[in-house]
């Protein structure tokens, strides 16, 4: 890629070097013709006024005379030729020499006739002409001629050294840029290959973010793209490590007591049976939670959205739940407005949106737990709140992530499947609404979702 690169640029620069100076050698060359031509054709017009002082009657044994006078005026206004041509009034052919390059048929006689001054390009050769009368009354003609100004030569050589610089520094300019801008690149190529074959430390250099723009955006995505791999990575495990703990204290006490039943060494068979039944429970919930989270983040589930009056819905559902904070020891309060508040949900996803929070908060509160609903900014918002050890602000992002062990792990009264929150998630979001942790006025953590009224 540094080799793709450095030619581009390279070619790019010899490429805008050629055409300026094409450019700009043919636009001089087409300026300095047009500077001759118009500087002929006003040493023509200053020389044919001249020759109207002067008489040239060009026979041939004045031939000679005539030709050395006409090179003296050549020396003498740096023209590469110069001819004075003779009109005879009886017409005819003229009579004289035109300077070497130009002959009669270049010439336009009526116009110069009539006194006029003329010009053109023959070639590489540029002439004008001026005609005039002598004394003598005979009409005469007045023409000098140049090669272009050979300057351009000297231009052309010195935009060749100027030329060769430049591509020179472009040569080391593009060499270090190159370098700087395909080595984050290769990096994060290189990073991108670790990741991919699992090794989830792989990480850019940071100081290569620091180039900027685009590539600096992918270095600082690629590192980000990593680091929620290998946090994603962990939660994997810890989830399976908590489910397998999950299932396997339950199983653990089944085996036993079943054992024990089997072995006619239980002395109070209801009880054991008690026991039995509750840890199948438990696992009945686990394993209920796992399905229903599982078919949450995929995409075949479906919510039966209704307009709902969630305030009657909370009401319910909370006061449901009293005598299970009763026999926790917690003081539930629910504080719902009398009238409806609307929204639309699905009715029961919400109620089991309700019955997780209320069922988080008993699990962590030390006395009192507080479900509030009220409308405000445009939204129904649903809070729940709890006087226990709260959430620290590191934890308060990652609260509903599947069993996610906060830092600082609170004390709980007794454990749970670790998936509530995940599943409330995974059913607000999916009702279209928002939900979110923070600090509670009482003390402990508040849970609070939102959802637009109908």
């Amino acid at each position: 890629m540094r080799r793709r690169l450095g030619i581009a640029l390279i070619g790019m620069v010899v490429a805008s070097l050629t055409l300026a100076g094409l450019g700009t050698i043919i636009l001089a060359a087409v300026g300095d013709r047009a500077a001759t031509e118009d500087d002929l054709r006003e040493q023509a017009e200053a020389f044919g006024s001249l020759l109207e002082e002067l008489t040239f009657v060009p026979a041939d044994a004045d031939a000679g005379n005539v030709r050395s006078r006409l090179e003296r005026i050549t020396r003498t206004i740096s023209v590469e030729g110069i001819g004075v041509v003779v009109l005879p009034r009886t017409g005819g052919a003229p009579i004289g020499d035109l300077p070497p390059g130009i002959t009669i048929d270049d010439l336009d006689i009526d116009a110069l006739r009539a006194g006029e001054t003329i010009s053109g390009q023959k070639g590489s050769l540029i002439w004008a002409a001026a005609g005039s009368t002598n004394r003598a009354g005979i009409p005469q003609l007045l023409v000098l001629t140049r090669d272009p100004d050979p300057i351009l030569l000297p231009a052309f050589r010195w935009f060749v050294v100027a030329g060769l610089a430049t591509i020179g520094l472009a040569v080391l300019i593009t060499v270090r840029l190159s370098r700087r801008l395909t080595s984050p690149i290769q990096d994060a190529s290189s990073a991108a290959a670790r990741i991919a074959a699992g090794d989830l430390s792989a990480r850019i250099p940071e100081e290569q973010a620091e180039i900027g723009g685009e590539v600096g955006e992918l270095v600082t995505s690629i590192n980000a793209m990593a680091d929620n791999l290998d946090r994603s990575r962990a939660l994997e495990r810890q989830f399976l490590l908590s489910v397998s703990h999950d299932l396997r204290t339950p199983l653990t006490s089944i085996k036993g007591y079943g054992e024990a039943l089997a072995d006619g060494a239980v002395d109070d068979p209801i009880r054991v049976g008690a026991i039995i039944e509750n840890e199948s429970k438990r696992l009945e919930r686990l394993v209920g939670d796992l399905l229903l989270l599982a078919r949450l983040e995929g995409t075949g589930f479906e919510f039966s959205l209704a307009s709902t009056d969630v305030a009657a819905l909370v009401r319910a559902t909370a006061l449901g739940l009293r005598h299970e904070a009763s026999d926790r020891g917690v003081d539930l309060t629910v504080r719902v407005p009398e009238e409806a508040s609307v929204a639309t949900v699905d009715a029961d996803r919400y109620a089991q949106v309700v019955s997780n929070l209320v069922g988080n908060a008993l699990r962590f509160a030390d006395h009192t737990a507080v479900v509030t609903l009220w409308e405000a900014e445009g939204r129904i918002h649903l809070s729940v709140a709890d006087d226990g050890p709260g959430i620290s602000d590191d934890d308060l992002p990652f609260v509903f992530e599947r069993l996610y062990v906060a830092q600082n792990n609170p004390k709980v009264k007794e454990s749970g499947s670790g998936l509530g929150l995940a599943i409330v998630r995974e059913l607000v979001e999916g009702m279209g609404g928002t939900v979110m942790a923070r600090r509670s006025n009482i003390g402990g953590a508040e849970l609070v979702a939102s959802f637009t009224p109908t």
